[in-house]
């Protein structure tokens, strides 16, 4: 027995030396490594290949993000990781063929001291006082001063905008410390695209605006791009129709502030305004949300800016109010939202090439609590009868569900087979949550491939994107095709010449109805009953009369949902093509002139098809088309001069023109009654077509100026005009005078403050 005893200690303490030996060897091995500028993740990667070891640590502690510089030299891993961790606050652990990154424990000192301007040593307010993980730990007060307390060994960033930061690391505590920030001449130099695509320093701007990136609009890719907004921009309301696939938001910046009920922002692409072009939103004549009798409902077919491809988009910048837009004149009251496509890139060898893919799922966010406790019926009733029946009258009619409470009984109920009632007694039982099943999974696929890459003289970029979706709803959804090309020529020196197109191609063979009517899914929902099985409704044509007579066994107010998936069809197919071609020409170094050309364009296709018995409107079903085109062609010019008058004067003045014809076309054929079912054609008409054309035209034409000074970049003043002539305000006696002046002054004085 002690022979075992002791063999067993001396077999423990051999495994113990030759685990203290593998971790002498680990930490011992010497390795090759080094880098310039590279993360700690990317170190302890090359470390792990190298070492053949593994680096355990907790992320979200630890900053893998920080970078390291180390020179390319043999050395021990203990020494490579001594080194990369050093001003991290960790220290590592060997454990086998394992190394732990832990945290050092260390005493907290406290950091008090001042931050002034290195020029003037005036103090600064509001400077931040950061960590390592960027977490802020004070900001100083009106005396420029701040009070920390840090573990020892913190590295401590002292950042303020306009100022270079300034990074440090305390090992013991500081009562006086004084900060100097250096103004950093690369801070606030942010350009962004403002009205009529000026561009312009971000700390120059006297209104508010917003720039969202085209990857923040990809991070979720949604049936419409612009919901992606939601969130990103202060101010910024969307007003969802949240009616299909293809639903169109109302963008609204800082509230409804215009009784004419024109509160949308103007929507700009690439220069060219699409509001009244392809980006116009057109309901259909004789259509009403509240359809109670038998009235077609509404589909919303949504525009062209949903049809965008948001993978094609390089910023949108949201000017807010009249002022930020006041170069668009009257259009751009509501605020503007400026959209920048992406351009080619210079490639120093070869093409760029990026394919993408793209699937996202929907389903419904919520349902409503429904009741399963009691089946169809009236006050109550102690029995239930589909038609008269043996036990009396008929209460399957009502669209109430206030009748037998479900308890086991055995009633004359509906025979699917039959579509009349059973010839024996079933039961009565509650089909719980059984309508959810009606809807689907939606699913939306994205394909896209861009091309790009130029030389010093000329870039390109071109790109196709293809887009399948099948939504919610049985039998709805959409495809798109969109193709982009971008190409900017350096002429010469002084020349260069640039154009964009975007065309879209958007088909759909059925959108729902949205509203309150019979041709509407959620106006069934609401009405469906919880003692009804479901699959009784798929057999949507009474026997016998298929496309003559829609079955539907209750109420007389829904309609059969299948059928209004399957036979009630919206259909669309819409093109359009937004593009431009300018040319810039630089006299001097201060002095350009622009010359621009654009041409935005729609034309779109629709179809509603009513079957026979669609209600009492149309019992003999319904064929309506419209064939919609608009189109906003236009010109523009922009001269400016942009000078340093002196050291710290700056001035900008901006000059321009431009020139609008806006053409709307609407045309529409009726056939409220077929002599044959299902046959939808005009041909195929039982009366007298009828046919609503609509055609609008008007002009405008402006010029505009703005002018822009600053002073030590911290007072700025614009001063903004414009004058439009506008051919909607003249009659058949009066063509002069037509034009109206907005002008518009602007001081702005503000402190620069920290972030």
């Amino acid at each position: 027995m002690k022979k075992s005893w002791l063999l067993a200690i001396l077999v423990f303490l051999q495994m113990a030396v030759a685990f203290t030996n593998v971790q002498a060897q680990v930490i011992t091995k010497k390795i090759t490594f080094g880098g310039n500028g590279i993360t700690l993740k990317a170190a302890f990667d090359q470390i792990e290949k190298l070492a053949g070891v593994t680096i355990s640590y907790n992320n979200s502690t630890f900053n893998d993000k920080r970078t390291v510089t180390l020179n390319r030299a043999e050395r021990t891993v203990q020494e490579t990781l001594t080194q990369v961790l050093r001003g991290t606050n960790f220290t590592f652990r060997p454990s086998g063929n394992n190394i732990l990154l832990v945290a050092q424990s260390r005493d907290n000192i406290v950091i008090r001291g001042s931050v002034i301007d290195d020029d003037d040593t005036q103090p600064l307010i509001g400077v931040t006082i950061s960590n390592d993980q960027k977490r802020t730990l004070a900001v100083t007060n009106a005396a420029g001063q701040f009070s920390i307390n840090v573990p020892a060994g913190t590295a401590v960033t002292v950042g303020y905008v306009g100022y270079t930061s300034q990074t440090d690391t305390y090992n013991s505590t500081q009562n006086n410390l004084v900060v100097r920030l250096k103004r950093g001449s690369s801070e606030l130099q942010e350009v962004v695209v403002t009205a009529l695509g000026i561009k312009r320093e971000e700390k120059s701007l006297g209104y508010a605006q917003t720039t969202v990136k085209g990857e923040q609009l990809t991070e979720a890719l949604s049936n419409n791009w612009t919901d992606a907004l939601s969130g990103k921009v202060a101010g910024l309301n969307l007003v969802r129709s949240n009616s299909g696939p293809t639903g169109s938001n109302k963008i609204i910046l800082r509230g409804e502030n215009n009784l004419t009920g024109d509160n949308e922002a103007l929507i700009v692409v690439d220069g060219v305004v699409i509001s009244q072009g392809s980006g116009r939103r057109t309901s259909n004549a004789g259509e009403s949300v509240y359809a109670t009798s038998s009235d077609n409902l509404p589909a919303d077919y949504g525009s062209n800016l949903n049809d965008l491809n948001p993978e094609d988009i390089e910023t949108v910048t949201v000017l807010k109010g009249p002022g930020a837009s006041a170069l668009y004149g009257q259009r751009g009251a509501n605020g503007a939202i400026i959209i920048t496509t992406k351009s080619g890139t210079i490639k120093k060898k070869g093409l760029g090439i990026t394919l993408r893919s793209n699937l996202g799922l929907e389903s419904v966010n919520r349902w409503p609590d429904l009741q399963y406790e009691y089946g169809q019926g009236t006050a109550g009733s102690n029995y239930y009868s589909y038609l008269a029946g043996p036990d009396g009258a008929s209460t399957s009619a009502t669209s109430s569900a206030y009748g037998p409470k479900f308890d086991g009984q055995m009633f004359y109920q509906l025979d699917p087979v039959t579509q009349a009632q059973s010839t024996v007694r079933t039961p009565w039982v509650p089909y719980k949550n059984q309508t959810r099943e009606f809807f689907e999974t939606g699913k939306t696929f994205t394909n896209s491939i861009s091309i790009d890459g130029g030389n010093d003289k000329t870039s390109a970029r071109f790109s196709a994107t293809n887009v399948k979706n099948d939504w919610i709803t049985p039998n709805t959804g959409y495809g798109r095709n969109s193709l982009a090309l971008s190409v900017n020529t350096k002429v010469s020196d002084k020349l260069t010449i640039a154009s964009k197109v975007n065309y879209n191609n958007k088909t759909s063979d059925n959108l729902p109805g949205a509203g309150y009517g019979n041709q509407s899914l959620m106006y069934w929902y609401i009405f469906w009953q919880p003692n009804a099985d479901l699959n009784w409704l798929k057999n949507y044509w009474k026997n016998g009369k298929t496309d003559r007579e829609i079955f539907y066994p209750f109420s007389s107010f829904p309609e059969n949902p299948y059928a209004i998936s399957y036979e009630f069809i919206n259909r669309s197919t819409r093109n359009s093509v937004t593009g431009n071609v300018q040319a810039t020409y630089n006299f001097t170094k201060e002095l350009s002139l622009m010359v621009r050309a654009t041409m935005d364009m729609g034309y779109e296709q629709r179809a509603q098809e009513r079957p026979y018995d669609a209600g009492t409107k149309y019992p003999k079903g319904s064929f309506r088309t419209q064939n919609i085109y608009s189109q906003e062609a236009g010109g523009d010019f922009l001269l400016r001069y942009n000078k340093k008058v002196t050291k710290d004067i700056t001035l900008t003045a901006t000059a321009g023109g431009s020139m609008l014809r806006n053409t709307y076309n609407r045309d529409e054929v009726r056939a409220d009654s077929l002599v044959y079912p299902g046959l939808y054609s005009m041909a195929n008409a039982a009366g007298t077509l009828v046919t609503l054309p609509y055609k609008s035209k008007y002009s405008l034409n402006s010029f505009y100026g703005l002018l822009s000074t600053s002073y030590k970049d911290y007072l700025f003043l614009d001063l903004t005009g414009r004058e439009d002539w506008v051919s909607t305000l003249a009659t058949a006696t009066r063509t002069d005078d037509v034009g109206f002046l907005l002008p518009i002054g602007k001081c702005e004085l503000f402190a620069i403050r920290g972030i």
